[in-house]
């Protein structure tokens, strides 16, 4: 659409608007996106996830891209990176992206980059673009005048080369060296004739033979090509071989260069008698020589005009002067465009194409003078390190519930709150755009019954809300489907992050109730409120017992009991395979933090418990191993720790019946044998000590290799005194146990102390 189409900005924006399912005025995108006062960025724009990702970044990332391609936030692409791919061990992504969307949604909509970088296609452009025919002459191509990247396409468009500025001048000097001899020949045949036919007595014999030696004349013998220097000499009988097809090169005579179709020898014998002599008849001998030499003249002329055409043109760059076709594809990165790059004005995008190659647009020399190339956003993770994002691309947009460190060169819009889900912002900054513009599928009739009929105040200011909307008549919308799919993906994704509700805060409450309402309202099509938080009083206790009430709610039920059942079944599958040294996903969720720290967490249910401590040695020897290959491969990661969490079922959160487990959640602690790796471990142990998941929390910790000495006097000496034992398993780690289900947030209880390098 950006290259091809040849769609004004507005209608770019309503071809959009149709595959999002929302049409808006750019403006309400503002609380997404800084786009005011009709800003657009140039380049790609990027919509990234977060390394290892989750369902929360996917989610949130996911629709960051889809409103980005919707608004149009930048001139070029709008690119969704997933790095790595989809979290494969979630049911979630086949019921909500593949189910939805098709198996294609993630080998087609989005890139898996581990580190952030533009290609041929996020470059390229069609501004500045002339395509020229091989018949075109090169005097009708002016570089300077016209400052344009001339590219040749044959008659069905494929790519035959560039014609920059800097080729003219080799070009056409190669052309004017050999053209000092075309006009040679000429005016030395002029004269020639003009002399036989100045002598008192001629014959034909001595015509012809005259003529004959001229004609005989090698190329390197023309007066001209004698004063050539041994470099014009190696490029016109390159020339003449490589482009002109003259296979003798300047050995060959003028008539090899069937240049001029004029066989002068019969032309001649007329002006004789048949005794051989010359007949005066001054007419007849002005009228041969006007004819023949202004024929030889038109048609040498001719001759230099079809030198000067395109295709000999580019025969002569690639053949005579050794260049190269150089041209780069959608897929090549920005080392090799730079490096092809050179001094070039501009390099050709060309794909090919059932047997040809197609040009379909150039890059500038001139974008890599800029500052900025490409723009990106963020969803769930700020900060430049994580994606390894180049220093070309600027960070417009963030929302993030993280720590948070980032520099950009201009001011970003950035939604960052104490928040458990990322989705629990992207979710409310949705609701400020649907309600100014969304009808949820209903019409202004259907609106007034609801409000004929008195409805609960919240309800009805819903309502007027709606009407207000529909009595306006603007030209926006927001299409129902779209609206229920991404509130059903925002829900999906904070139950997620949460681990069904069991770590939230208020905003993240009140979110999945109106998460929960529009659902039902859209999927009724009227305004209903299955839920109510209203009359529990807004304190310290109002997040714990808003989740409670809204996991007990039979809708809320229905949504999330199917995920948990499928997700019990899929650690006890992973459990079993990782005690293999199997490939699993038992520990997918695993971050590198702070240059030298690499956390995990395995959430398992109580009903997984029994298996795990029958696996659990066999399963921590698994894990190890990797640590210990991850090390390798990266030094600098020197603090490797795993955590075994135990979250709630579908129906102990239902019934209410959540009690204490008799079994202990652990973490898993592995370093290797250096200075620095003991002096990262004694960090994070000191500082751990404050985490609030540790308060009034009964510990214990064990070792369970050769190592336990050594580990023993770290714990000693930077942890609180807790209960040690040893038992030599050949695993080299310390294994701390904590009451289950109270260190549930890396996020909160582990991540924050953590030692940076």
């Amino acid at each position: 659409m950006n290259q091809h189409s040849g769609l004004s900005f507005e209608d770019n924006r309503r071809v959009r608007a149709k595959i999002v399912g929302k049409w808006l005025d750019r403006g309400a995108y503002q609380g997404i996106f800084p786009i005011g006062m009709g800003k657009v960025y140039e380049g790609t724009h990027f919509v990234t996830a977060h390394k290892s990702p989750d369902l929360d970044t996917t989610v949130a990332s996911f629709w960051g891209w889809v409103d980005a391609f919707g608004a149009r936030v930048g001139d070029g692409l709008h690119v969704w990176n997933l790095p790595g791919g989809p979290p494969s061990s979630q049911i979630e992504i086949e019921w909500i992206f593949k189910a939805l969307f098709g198996n294609a949604v993630f080998t087609h909509l989005a890139k898996t980059q581990t580190i952030l970088t533009l290609t041929g296609s996020d470059l390229m452009t069609q501004k500045g673009l002339q395509k020229k025919s091989p018949a075109d002459p090169i005097g009708s191509i002016d570089h300077e005048r016209d400052q344009q990247a001339v590219i040749v396409v044959d008659s069905e468009g494929a790519f035959l080369g560039d014609w920059r500025h800097f080729d003219v001048e080799n070009v056409r000097q190669l052309i004017i060296v050999f053209g000092t001899c075309l006009r040679w020949f000429e005016n030395a045949l002029q004269l020639q004739l003009i002399a036989l036919f100045a002598k008192p007595e001629l014959s034909l014999g001595e015509a012809k033979k005259a003529l004959g030696a001229l004609f005989a004349l090698k190329l390197s013998e023309f007066e001209p090509a004698r004063e050539f220097s041994s470099k014009q000499k190696r490029e016109v009988a390159s020339f003449l071989t490589e482009v002109l097809g003259v296979s003798r090169g300047l050995s060959a005579t003028f008539a090899e260069l069937n240049l001029a179709e004029i066989d002068l020898l019969s032309a001649i014998e007329p002006l004789f008698d048949s005794k051989g002599h010359l007949v005066e008849d001054r007419p007849r001998i002005f009228a041969f020589l006007q004819t023949t030499l202004g024929q030889l003249h038109d048609q040498i002329v001719e001759a230099r005009v079809r030198l000067e055409h395109l295709d000999i043109a580019l025969k002569t760059k690639y053949a005579v002067f050794g260049r190269q076709l150089n041209f780069v594809t959608l897929g090549s990165e920005m080392e090799e465009i730079r490096t092809k790059m050179g001094t070039y004005p501009y390099l050709t995008v060309a794909q090919m194409r059932e047997g040809q190659l197609l040009p379909i647009g150039i890059i500038p020399a001139s974008l890599f003078r800029k500052n900025m190339l490409g723009t990106v956003s963020l969803r769930d993770f700020c900060n430049r390190d994580e994606m390894g994002i180049p220093a070309y691309l600027d960070v417009v947009s963030v929302i993030d519930h993280h720590k948070s460190v980032l520099s950009t060169f201009s001011p970003p819009l950035a939604l960052i709150a104490d928040v458990q889900s990322c989705n629990t912002l992207v979710a409310q900054a949705a609701f400020v755009v649907n309600d100014a513009h969304s009808l949820r599928g209903q019409t202004i009739d259907q609106i007034e019954k609801q409000i004929a009929e008195k409805p609960a105040s919240p309800i009805l200011r819903t309502l007027l809300q709606k009407k207000e909307i529909a009595e306006k008549k603007l030209p926006y919308y927001v299409h129902p489907e779209r609206e229920f799919i991404e509130y059903l993906h925002f829900l999906y994704g904070i139950l997620d992050d949460t681990d069904l509700l069991s770590k939230v805060s208020a905003q993240d409450v009140d979110c999945v109730v109106s998460l929960l309402n529009r659902l039902k309202s859209l999927s009724l099509g009227k305004e209903v409120e299955v839920l109510s938080l209203a009359d529990l009083p807004r304190d310290a206790q109002f997040a714990r017992k808003g989740a409670e009430r809204i996991l007990r709610n039979e809708e809320m039920y229905s949504l999330y009991r199917k995920v948990y059942s499928y997700r019990e079944a899929e650690v006890t599958r992973n459990l079993e395979l990782s005690a293999k040294a199997a490939p699993s996903h038992l520990f997918a969720d695993t971050k590198e933090q702070n240059g030298c720290c690499r956390v995990g967490q395995a959430k398992l249910f109580a009903n997984n418990i029994a298996l795990f401590e029958k696996r659990a040695d066999a399963i921590r020897l698994h894990w190890v191993q990797m640590a210990v290959e991850t090390q390798k491969k990266k030094p600098e990661v020197d603090l490797h720790i795993q955590m075994i969490s135990t979250i709630v079922s579908a129906e102990e959160v239902f019934q209410g019946g959540v009690k204490r487990h008799p079994h202990s959640d652990e973490m898993w602690i592995w370093i290797p044998s250096t200075e620095i790796g003991t002096v990262h471990l004694k960090r994070f142990l000191s500082s751990f000590q404050s985490s609030p998941g540790l308060k009034d929390n009964p510990m214990e910790v064990e070792f369970l290799g050769d190592n336990a000495s050594t580990l023993d006097q770290i714990f000693q000496e930077s942890f609180s005194n807790v209960p040690r034992s040893q038992r030599n398993q050949g695993i080299p780690i310390a294994v701390l146990r904590y009451r289950a289900g109270s260190l549930n947030s890396r996020k909160a209880m582990v991540s924050p102390f953590l030692p940076n390098v």
